[in-house]
């Protein structure tokens, strides 16, 4: 028998009320969900997970051990990381069980899902961040000193808070962009953590922009004495009505990772991740080629900006437009501490090297020629090289000696550029073949 028992709710497109889609039943270590007979035969019903949770004619419930026992999708749309620390703070508990995490989350979890109580759902839909003006007021007065979580304690409130995934201080904020109102993230310098982080992911994202990714919108500014970085919410849109959710799933579900999955996990692998999509982006809107060349573009960006942070919960796909595709980019931050390995394989051989050979050899899993992608390689690595600096400096304020210290993040970027690291393309074929 379940320890415990909860309905699954999904926003819709183009709805603002969820509905109710299924019905999840947890105890440790093992999970079963299986759908409503009357969402199914709801018009414009979505399986939640095409691939791992599909409709088919069997009614009998689909069951995980992975996770503790949280399918990879539920999973997504629970708080972890500071979103958790936040929680627990606010319940005064130690722990959490994986039922209890998804019933208190606040409502602002990535994703079109939310697993809670009825009486629970109505507080979720209800859930409305503080205005940007209220965080530049917050930190107006508060010293480089003070803790910035204290800040989004006070703007969350006593009876909210995030559930925001990721280890560094944020919390979403409503921000007026052309007479409209938008959902964004504003992520903050904590006290003693690397200096300029919010300056070296808006730095990576705006970068990655420039180089053709599909990446989030972002801002940088200073709010007092503080670095924020703001980082557009690409799974919510305000409407006159409510607000409108799009359906996501992390790579970890995409490639149904285990929770104590770790680097050296073979399944942690870009060219897997590229097989996945022929599963879940082709359909009769759109093939699955264009969505893998993504993906192999963001691999490379992410080497040439030195974010060795690309986990697979740093990646994931997003339902809009009635198809599956890559999500817009989004926690690319440029770490000049570099460790000279990514955080999943670059090609079939397992490599998490990053350089010229290990980024090219499997090019065609990714639907490029190799040639076509040694081409792509040196203009974003050229890209890179001519820009952050500038970056840096003219928009985010930096000293020239703070700029220096960030110049290791983009080795890789220079060695291409000046021709320091090279690649035979003739070598590289007969070694593939």
């Amino acid at each position: 028998m379940a320890e415990k028992t909860r309905p699954v709710w999904i926003w819709l497109p183009g709805e603002v009320e969820p509905v109710a889609c299924g019905t999840f039943e947890w105890s440790p270590q093992i999970g079963q969900f299986a759908y409503l007979p009357e969402y199914r035969t709801r018009a414009g019903a979505l399986p939640i997970d095409p691939s791992n949770l599909p409709f088919s004619r069997s009614t009998k419930p689909a069951t995980t051990t992975l996770m503790n026992g949280i399918f990879g999708v539920l999973r997504d749309a629970a708080p972890e990381g500071f979103g958790l620390d936040l929680l627990l703070a606010k319940h005064a508990r130690q722990d959490l069980d994986e039922i209890d995490r998804m019933d208190l989350a606040v409502g602002d979890g990535v994703g079109a899902i939310e697993v809670c109580l009825p009486e629970m759902i109505d507080r979720k839909i209800a859930f409305r961040p503080p205005s940007e003006d209220d965080l530049k007021l917050q930190l107006a007065d508060a010293e480089p000193g003070f803790s910035v979580r204290r800040v989004v304690e006070q703007l969350s409130g006593i009876d909210d808070g995030t559930s925001l995934g990721g280890e560094k201080p944020k919390l979403t904020i409503t921000r007026q962009s052309d007479s409209s109102t938008q959902w964004w993230i504003a992520k903050l310098q904590e006290r003693g953590a690397a200096p300029f982080l919010p300056a070296r992911e808006f730095v990576a994202m705006t970068l990655a922009a420039q180089c053709g990714i599909d990446a989030a919108q972002v801002h940088y500014s200073r709010m007092g004495q503080h670095e924020v970085v703001l980082v557009k919410r690409f799974d919510r849109d305000v409407v006159a009505n409510g607000v409108q959710r799009s359906l996501f799933a992390s790579a970890a579900t995409v490639l149904r990772l285990r929770s104590d999955s770790t680097r050296e996990d073979p399944d942690r692998s870009y060219v897997k991740f590229a097989h996945e999509l022929r599963r879940w982006c082709a359909d009769r809107n759109q093939g699955y080629a264009d969505q893998q060349r993504e993906l192999w573009r963001r691999m490379v960006f992410n080497a040439l900006v030195g974010n060795y942070d690309d986990h697979p919960r740093n990646h994931g796909l997003l339902y809009r437009s009635g198809s599956w595709g890559m999500s817009p980019a989004y926690d690319i931050v440029a770490i000049p501490r570099r460790r000279e390995d990514q955080a999943m394989a670059l090609n079939r051989r397992g490599s998490r090297i990053a350089t010229p050979d290990s980024l090219v050899v499997d090019a065609p899993a990714f639907s490029y020629e190799m040639e076509e992608a040694w081409d792509t390689l040196r203009a974003m690595a050229d890209t890179v090289h001519t820009s952050w600096r500038a970056l840096f400096a003219e928009l985010c304020g930096l000293s020239e000696q703070e700029v220096e210290i960030q110049r290791p993040a983009f080795k890789l970027a220079e060695d291409i550029s000046t021709g320091q690291q090279t690649l035979d393309l003739v070598t590289l074929g007969r070694r593939r073949r």
